[in-house]
């Protein structure tokens, strides 16, 4: 009798593994992107001064798009994350849409959590409308990996419309550029790769 217990509690340790490992065997890949968050918002223009009788204009408030991600893999070469923002014009009597898009990419990005920021000059903001929604699309190696939008939705609106290239613009071709340089990853220059 003891044999025989033994025998079944030794056969159920080797099912109970066996379907732990079919278990593990069914779990999908871990994501190499996944994103925190993404939030919009006022960012008053730094204000530098290299002379203290330097004179000052106004601060004028930019739009920024600040999403948080993480990356699962030691090392990434490249991600590409290409941000969609719609604005609605509310003082035009006819309420018109306009679909902005902006792309930036990232290189030698470590694994771990990581932020992006884009942004919309304050112009562009007079001249457009207000920001209605906004969205990021994240590819690595030519595949999308993850994707959000504020509101969420899971209708794709950013492809309702014909997109408008030029306004948004990344950290680097903005004033923001020295601010808190360390915390985001290094920007791939446009000029490399044809790009």
């Amino acid at each position: 009798m003891r044999k025989w217990s033994c025998g079944l509690i030794v056969l159920m340790i080797l099912c109970m593994a066996g379907l732990s490992l079919d278990v593990l065997a069914q779990q999908p890949e871990a994501r190499p992107v996944s994103i925190r968050g993404i939030k919009g918002g006022k960012a008053a223009t730094p204000q530098y001064s290299l002379l203290k009788s330097q004179a000052t204009a106004r601060t004028r408030n930019w739009f920024q798009i600040l999403t948080q991600y993480d990356t699962a893999p030691e090392w990434m070469e490249e991600l590409t994350f290409t941000y969609y923002v719609l604005a609605r014009d509310k003082q035009a009597t006819q309420r018109t849409q306009v679909l902005f898009r902006g792309e930036v990419t990232y290189v030698t990005i470590q694994k771990g959590r990581h932020m992006s920021d884009m942004y919309l000059h304050p112009s562009t903001i007079a001249r457009y409308g207000e920001v209605e929604a906004m969205a990021v699309l994240v590819t690595f190696k030519g595949q999308l990996v993850a994707m959000e939008s504020q509101p969420a939705s899971q209708q794709r609106w950013w492809e309702q419309l014909a997109p408008v290239d030029g306004f948004i613009l990344n950290r680097m071709e903005t004033p923001f550029a020295m601010i808190d340089f360390d915390v985001y990853e290094a920007i791939k220059p446009r000029w490399v790769g044809g790009r």
